[in-house]
């Protein structure tokens, strides 16, 4: 642990109010997923921060609303300085981060990674809980699977036009995936599940190609 690191922790330890409060007042997330769901279910006034990806309109389908919101870098140091009631954190990539602003005394709730429609709802619900707007989360899932449940069924598999989600190097998303329910609810097929990738996996250019997809979802990574 860096000296800095552990100045901070005492100072945190020594600023923090006594008691924990029945609902997070101080909240800080540090991870794009949760940055999002947070803007969505949190008053403003609860935001100290959010991460910086949560402001970039390449991957924050509400980068708008972070205006005003200070940005991090997913650091426990930053984290800690603010001194919030509870960190909103992803799961596999930051498990260090995660585990060293615990093992300093706030508590983090982890985000793992949806893997369907789902999934993504019981995000939603699970978050709105632990930030204490469960109502709130509530409302949004049922709006979200209720407009799902009335987007109109395709009349057969043949009929629907094909999609590829393509990232660098030809990496896609088969089936199993989040990708995959989003491009199926839509109305299309989509064309790495048909070449079998279970999850993610890769396609050559040829198989591309040779798929013909009526639609290319591609990454807006720089």
């Amino acid at each position: 642990m860096s000296l800095a690191l552990a100045l901070l922790a005492g100072l945190v330890l020594v600023l923090a109010p006594g008691g924990a409060a029945a609902k997070p007042q101080r909240l800080v997330s540090i991870n794009l997923c949760t940055d999002q769901l947070l803007m969505l279910l949190a008053d403003r006034a609860h935001i100290l921060s959010i991460s910086y990806l949560g402001a970039d309109p390449a991957g924050s389908a509400l980068a708008d609303r972070a205006a005003g919101i200070p940005l991090n870098r997913g650091t426990a140091e930053e984290a800690l300085a603010l001194r919030p009631d509870l960190v909103l954190s992803g799961l596999n990539r930051q498990h260090t981060t995660n585990r060293l602003i615990e093992a300093l005394g706030v508590p983090v709730f982890t985000l793992p990674p949806a893997s369907s429609l789902d999934d993504a709802l019981d995000q939603i619900r699970a978050l709105g809980d632990a930030i204490g707007e469960k109502e709130r989360a509530s409302v949004l899932a049922g709006n979200i699977a209720a407009r799902l449940a009335a987007l109109p069924k395709p009349s057969g598999e043949t009929s629907r036009p094909g999609a590829l989600v393509l990232q660098p190097n030809g990496y896609t998303t088969g089936r199993h995936t989040l990708a995959n329910d989003i491009l199926v609810a839509a109305g299309y097929r989509n064309l790495a599940a048909e070449h079998g990738i279970a999850a993610w996996g890769t396609l050559s250019l040829e198989d591309v190609i040779l798929s013909r997809p009526d639609v290319l979802v591609l990454d807006d990574q720089r």
